[in-house]
Formats: structure tokens, sequence, C-alpha cells
């Protein structure tokens, strides 16, 4: 397989007819090897790129417009967002009608609303170009569009009998080229449709005054809905659906389904010259590493053709049914991982996790029915999640950290996500579930949370209302959310090593100083951090293992994590305390303290 696009940083050698350092480091050199490959050529290898460095790459070839207008307008679109509107003013100039209508159609609209100030942003970009690229762009634009951007953007007037309504013109700019008609512009930022008028009526006077009749006469409402019909039906050739095709995406998949024959690669649209699909969502199979395996041991290049164009609509069905804004890059981006998540998920458990498996089922398997297979795995973790919290409730309260709470609330989301802390930011992000594995974790972390709530209430003896009693009796920790079961694990090893009861009940500060001198061994150094006795803490382990609570191994392991955590927090929160001093609790965390002579 050889057209799958790799992200610019990990290309492989042999991917471009040069190094990519080339681009940059030696433009001429490129100019040189890119004269020498034909047009087709030239867009397989742009599209190995990404953003600014694709961009730079089609800037550095002799046949710039056609290796431009010959790119699927989905790939184009997408590198303009990668590289930003200001920078793409080069490719803007020389875009198709097309590409720039289906760039259109996503920048100017979010579903049924139309956004006049994105639209006037882009008209800013068309008016530093060529003026007959403008007339040519607005004169094969759908006029109802036209009278939408006009009606949005300014106030007609025409001095008759008529059309004699001034009212609420006070103070806008005004414009009037023929005496005929009052143009009053509704924003300040009007230059380049304020041009757009100027140039329209020098080239296609009758264009430009039947726009203008449209301005005044057309009810407003009416033709934003005619104009948004219109919008649906270029969209939808494009394979954005409309949200209640869109949401279909999120049935139950049928049998029959899977049973269906891939799609052709003639069964999708295409305007350009050359028939090349879009690899733009392949940039990010990084994240799916069995997903990316399968798709390099595929040998048929039709197919992996439409499993790009199948990936594309698949995550526009996305960004509709989501109700995402598919101008925003990050939006774009998540629902692609989403989609490739789901997809690779789906082909996991199909191939049984085998490569060879999956190349087969790739192959002959559309890639939306390998969607929905990964869409019902996590539906159903999401419905095991959700019963967990609608069982156990407040209760968890006690038992969780922060970060246990985060976790079951991102797998209760309207879709299934992972919580975890981002290393470098050193905060928490939620993501789509990647991998089976990833599944697979999710289910051994609330099997292990039910043992927990079992532990806690069966062997613990724990509940909402014994709880509260302590944490009254309390003066450290302060704050109901400063407790979780490593403190309450905490608690029973201390009554269990000073009076070997099992029991969660506060201690008194003395009584917490006579537990800290029994369970750490002695120290040779003054300040190093003193390590917990292992056999008191096996002891108690033994003694843990005596509750009735129908004991499996996978219990077991999580009983001894939990463990391990106690022992971890003890030493690091007491290690280095001298018992025999006075302590001040507030700077502890692990141990409750009662009021008593604290």
């Amino acid at each position: 397989m050889k057209n799958v696009n790799d992200s610019s940083s990990e290309l492989p050698d042999g991917v471009l007819p040069f190094p990519v350092e080339w681009i940059r480091e030696h433009p001429d050199k490129v100019e040189d090897v890119l004269s020498k490959l034909s047009v087709e050529d030239q867009i397989r290898y742009a599209m190995r790129l990404r953003g600014p460095q694709m961009q730079d790459f089609i800037n550095l070839s002799p046949r710039a417009e056609n290796l431009i207008r010959g790119l699927p307008p989905e790939e184009l679109y997408q590198m303009i967002k990668e590289t930003g509107l200001e920078e793409s003013l080069p490719v803007l100039a020389v875009m198709s009608q097309n590409q720039l209508q289906y760039s259109f159609d996503l920048e100017w609209w979010q579903r049924d609303r139309f956004f006049p100030e994105r639209a006037l942003e882009w008209l800013g970009l068309l008016d530093k170009c060529d003026d007959s690229r403008i007339i040519e762009w607005f004169q094969m634009e759908d006029f109802d569009q036209k009278v939408v951007l006009f009606q949005s953007l300014m106030k007609v007037c025409k001095d008759d009998e008529m059309t004699d309504s001034y009212a609420g013109v006070e103070g806008m700019p005004h414009l009037n080229l023929d005496g005929v008609y009052d143009i009053y512009f509704k924003t300040e930022e009007h230059a380049a449709i304020k041009r757009l008028i100027a140039l329209l009526r020098s080239e296609d006077q009758g264009l430009c005054e039947s726009l203008l009749e449209a301005v005044i006469w057309y009810p407003v409402t009416q033709t934003v809905e005619k104009a948004y019909r219109w919008r649906l039906t270029r969209t939808a050739e494009r394979g954005i659906p409309d949200f209640e095709e869109a949401v279909g995406v999120y049935s139950r998949l049928s049998p029959e389904a899977l049973k269906m024959s891939v799609p052709e690669l003639e069964g999708f649209s295409y305007p350009q010259e050359f028939n090349i699909a879009p690899t733009y969502p392949l940039s990010l199979t990084g994240s799916v590493p069995f997903f990316k395996d399968v798709i390099l041991l595929l040998d048929n290049p039709e197919r992996i053709n439409t499993i790009c164009w199948e990936l594309v609509y698949l995550a526009n069905k996305i960004m509709v049914a989501d109700q995402m804004d598919p101008s925003n890059l990050e939006m774009r981006e998540e629902s692609l991982k989403k989609v490739l998540g789901y997809v690779n998920i789906g082909l996991e458990l199909g191939a049984s996790s085998d490569p060879g498996k999956g190349g087969k089922l790739l192959d002959r398997t559309q890639v939306q029915a390998l969607f929905q297979v990964g869409y019902q795995q996590l539906m159903s973790l999401k419905w095991k999640a959700g019963s967990f919290l609608k069982e156990n409730g407040s209760f968890l309260q006690w038992i969780f950290t922060e970060f246990h709470k985060d976790q079951l609330a991102a797998l209760v989301d309207r879709f299934p996500k992972i919580a975890e802390v981002d290393g470098d930011k050193e905060s928490l992000n939620w993501r789509h579930f990647a991998s089976v594995e990833e599944v697979r974790k999710a289910e051994s972390l609330l099997e292990r949370w039910m043992f927990y709530l079992r532990f806690a209430r069966k062997g613990l003896d724990l509940n909402n209302e014994l709880i509260k009693q302590y944490m009254e009796a309390c003066v450290v920790p302060e704050k109901d959310e400063e407790v979780d079961l490593v403190v309450w694990t905490m608690m029973a090893f201390a009554r269990f090593v000073l009076f070997k009861k099992i029991s969660c009940e506060p201690l008194p500060d003395l009584a917490a100083k006579s537990f800290l001198e029994i369970v750490f061994l002695p120290g040779i150094y003054q300040d190093e951090v003193r390590q917990c006795d292992d056999a008191l803490v096996e002891s108690f382990h033994q003694e843990l293992l005596k509750f009735p609570l129908a004991w499996v191994e996978s219990d077991r392991n999580s009983l001894s994590e939990l463990l391990n955590e106690c022992v971890l927090r003890l030493q690091g929160q007491f290690g280095r305390l001298n018992p025999k001093a006075e302590i001040d609790w507030r700077f502890t965390h692990g141990l409750c303290i009662t009021r008593e002579n604290v």
C-alpha cells in the first residue's frame, strides 16, 4: 500500500521523490524535481504532507494552479484550516469555483444559521485577489446565498413610491453609485463588500441591480431558509448529510450491514480531473496503531482510496450529528479521532486483534459498519458505568478520589471517554477511546470499583450515616472531599495495629501518634523517609482476606493495590515526622483526627 498519508514529521524514506527537508532548505532542487513530474503525481505527493509544509510544496510547483485545482475540495479545505486563511491567500487566489463553494458552505453556515462575519472575512481575502477571479466566483455563486450575504451586511433603499423606507439608517456608512440605490452598510468593516458591489456594477450591471432589488424585496427569513436548502443539497453531494440522516450513524448495527459490499470508487463525486481521494484522515492513524498496521497490509489501492472517502464522509456525519462546527479545526480533528477510534475498536474485535484477519475484514466491510460495532461496544461500557453510578449514588463521594470521580464522569458522558492527566500541562483531559485494550482497561477499572464498594460496605462496615458521624467528630480532615477509600483503609489499619480490631473510627491525637511510632521501622538517618513494617501490613492484609466477600483473583489483586497505596501515602505523609513531637495534622493527609485534645 502506498497511498497512506503519514504526518510530515514521520515521513518514511521514499514517500517523496526528495528529502522532505529540501522543501525549506533547497527549494530550487524541489522545483527542478517537480518540473519533471505529472500534475497527478504532484497531487499525490502533496497530500502526503500537512498544513504549511503542503502549501510550501504546492507553491514550488511550476504548475501550482493545476495542482491546486486537482486537489479534492476536502483536502484543500483541510490544508487551509491547518495553515491559516491569511497564509493561504496564494491558494485562495486560484481555487476553482467548486473548491471555493465547498469552503464557503462549511465556513459561512452552521446548521441553518448563516454567519455574515465569517463570510466578510473570506470576502476580505478574496478582495486581495485578481478582480476577474472575484467576479467569476460571484457570478456562479447561488443567487439566494448572494442575497442572504447582502441582506446580512447591508440595507438597500430606493427613493421611489414603492421602496422609500430609510428608517434606521442614521449613522450607517453609505454608498450610492448610480443615483438610484442607496446602500447602507451594517458594519464598519465594509471595504471588501463595497469594492465587490462597485466591481459587480462595472462588470455585470444586470446582476448587480437584480441583487439590490432582491435585498429590498426578498423576505429575509424565507430567503435564508431557501439558501440553506440549496446549501444542504450541495453539501449532501460532498458527503455532508442533514441532521436527521447523520444521527443514523448511532443506530444499532444490523447484521445485514456487515454483509453489504464496500462502495465503489466511482460512487464518490469527483468534480476534479483526477480521481484522488483526500488522505488527511490517515494522518491521525498514529493514535490507532492496529488500524494503521492493517491499512499498511492492504494491497488494493482502489480500496484504500474508498476507505479514505468513507472516513471523510463518516467524520462529516459525526460533525453534523454531534453538532460540531466544521470550520473549527480542533472539532474537525476531534471528530476524525473519534471515527478512527471507534473504527479501530470494531476492526480489532472483528479480527480478534490479528492484522492479517483485519486486512481481509477491512477489504470487504464498510467502514461505517465497523464504526457502529465500536460504538455499540462503548455504549455497553457506558451502560455498565451508568448502572454502577445509579446503584451507589452519593456513597461514592466518600470513597472516590476527585480523579476517580472524573474517570467515572467521563465513562457516563454522552459518548464514553477516557479521563487522563496531561503530563506536560498537569491538567485533566478527556479523550475518545481508541482501542480494545483501552475498553478492557475501563471494564477492569469498573470491576475494581465494584469490589472497592463491596469492601467498604461489607468489610469496613461503612455507610453514608456512619461516615457523616465520623466526619463531624473530626477536626482533620476539614472537608468531605479530602477523604477516600485509602483514608478509611488507613484508619482501619491504624485501629487494627492499636486495638486488633477493624474499624474506621477517627483517632485522637495521642492514639494517632502511637500508631505512627509502631507502624514505622526505625530509620538510620535523621531525615530519611521511614518504611512501614511489612509484617504489620501483611498481618492486616490477612485479616482483611477473612471478610466474607466471595473473593476472586481480581479482588485479591485490587486489595493488594489498595494496601500498596495506603503504604505509599503513610510513608509520604508521615515517614519524616517525629511522633514524639507536636504534629499539626492540618498539613497531613491520610488519618482522621478527632477534635479531642487537638
